[in-house]
């Protein structure tokens, strides 16, 4: 004769013995259309307003001059670590502007290493203007 050790598999009706807290709940409701009475169709779930709303024009044009300010900082951070030649004219565009961006944030860290110097300040300054894109863009979404 075996002794049942734990749970013996019977179950009464109508009670929760042996359920996981979680298990038996509905999490979302199912809107009903007159056309799927009885099909048993999956439940549609829908996002949250701030996941499935996009981006209008304004909000993407401001999270793209956000990106762009990004790569000009990340690509004048690359052209320096690289000891690119600075006499060309495209990589003394590319610092120029990437300086211009970082005016705001131009001594914030002084290192004796100018290059040094130069990724801090910098990667401080991408850092900041990736994060106001987003939240700018963000609330332009609404």
């Amino acid at each position: 004769m075996a002794f049942p050790l734990g749970r013996t598999g019977r179950k009464e009706r109508g009670t929760r013995a042996g359920r996981r807290p979680w298990q038996g709940r509905q999490l979302w409701t199912r809107r009903k259309t007159p056309g799927d009475a009885g099909t048993g169709a999956a439940a549609e779930r829908r996002p949250r307003r701030w996941r499935r709303s996009h981006h209008n024009p304004v909000s993407a044009i401001v999270l793209a001059a956000g990106l762009a300010a990004v790569a000009i900082l990340a690509l004048g951070m690359l052209l320096t670590w690289a000891d690119a030649n600075p006499g060309n004219g495209a990589v003394d565009a590319t610092l120029d502007a990437g300086r211009w961006l970082a005016t705001p944030f131009h001594d914030v860290f002084t290192r004796s290493d100018p290059k040094e110097q130069l990724y801090i300040n910098w990667t401080i300054t991408a850092v900041v203007y990736y994060a106001l894109a987003k939240v700018a863009s963000w609330m332009l979404r609404f």
